[in-house]
């Protein structure tokens, strides 16, 4: 048999691509039993992201999934701000969310967020036209279009406005 044995309880450690990955069955949140996985270059590395998982698991639920920016603000918005906001608070801001955040930042990785990724999409929201970009003119009555369902965008933005 070539490479070392393993100890016991440690068949969920094993050889994968360019190194090595090992699981461990969890708890999620949700209440279900599903595996967590863990990869990295050496089998010590893995093993000991394997022995933080298997502590992590008998201390509680853990994640399996790292959630979306998108699935975040919108879980935010029923779970914070609705009990605990008036209800125009929480119109203004669900928006506000659904209008920028989501298209903006919404298909990152709470994990992939950062402070660049954020500074980014502010300076792009600011810097575009808003009736262009959420079609607000084209949803205008015919004789009340004035820029961008005409074909001339009007160029106000954030940045032109102040």
């Amino acid at each position: 048999m070539s490479g070392r044995a393993r100890a016991n309880g440690e068949g969920s450690i094993y050889s994968y691509r360019n190194g090595f990955a090992a699981y461990v069955w969890v708890e999620t949140p949700s209440g279900e039993r599903k595996r967590k996985y863990v990869y990295g270059k050496t089998r010590e590395i893995v093993h000991e992201k394997w022995l933080k998982l298997h502590q992590a698991a008998k201390v509680g639920p853990v994640a399996t999934k790292v959630p979306k920016v998108g699935a975040y603000a919108l879980s935010w918005l029923e779970r914070v701000v609705r009990p605990n906001c008036a209800p125009m608070t929480y119109s203004t801001t669900q928006t506000l969310v659904r209008l920028y955040i989501v298209p903006g930042l919404g298909h990152l990785a709470l994990t992939k967020l950062t402070v660049a990724n954020t500074q980014a999409w502010s300076n792009k929201v600011a810097a575009t036209c808003q009736c262009c970009s959420q079609g607000k003119d084209a949803r205008r009555k015919v004789g009340r279009r004035k820029c961008c369902a005409v074909g001339e965008c009007c160029g106000i933005t954030w940045v032109s406005a102040r």
